[in-house]
């Protein structure tokens, strides 16, 4: 990929994909290009020798994430973007989780519950326990839970397993 790509970018996106040295964070509006800024600035990293294993690109959407790497691909030609760290930030720090979460206690095969897992999870215990899901819903139960994480981890600062 020669460098003629960075005239297709505007000069605030030639600045971001083109600094090379340290961490950046690209900040802007919705439809400003900030997923081409960041697929460009990776290609742009990769292209140069830049080890794929030490590049970390967050994005918001998974959506986002799946669409830069395949940009990648495309601009590159090769598989190294594959080897990038690219996901969410929820995503990617739940694989670093996977890894070395034993260092903190965890075990690799923990489980994350988003509100729908959880509110699930309250309707099997209410049946089990043949208790009346008028009584006990599940959207209730699941507000008073946060309620009380926030009494008993104030600071929420380190949780052990």
């Amino acid at each position: 990929m020669p460098d003629s790509f960075l005239k297709n970018l505007n000069e605030a996106q030639r600045v971001a994909v083109m600094h090379t040295e340290g961490p950046s964070m690209v900040i802007a509006g919705a439809g400003s290009g900030k997923t081409r800024v960041l697929t460009y600035r990776v290609a742009y990293l990769l292209q140069r020798g830049v080890d794929p294993f030490q590049v970390l690109a967050l994005t918001f959407t998974n959506k986002a994430a799946l669409e830069m790497k395949e940009r990648i691909v495309a601009l590159i030609k090769t598989s190294d973007a594959h080897n990038v760290w690219m996901g969410t930030f929820h995503s990617i720090f739940a694989r670093i989780l996977r890894i070395d979460g034993h260092l903190l206690g965890y075990p690799s095969n923990y489980t994350i519950y988003d509100t729908d897992d959880s509110k699930s999870l309250l309707r099997t215990i209410v049946k089990e326990y043949n208790l009346d899901p008028k009584v006990y819903q599940p959207d209730g139960y699941l507000q008073e839970f946060q309620q009380q994480r926030a009494v008993w981890y104030p600071t929420m600062s380190i949780i052990k397993p």
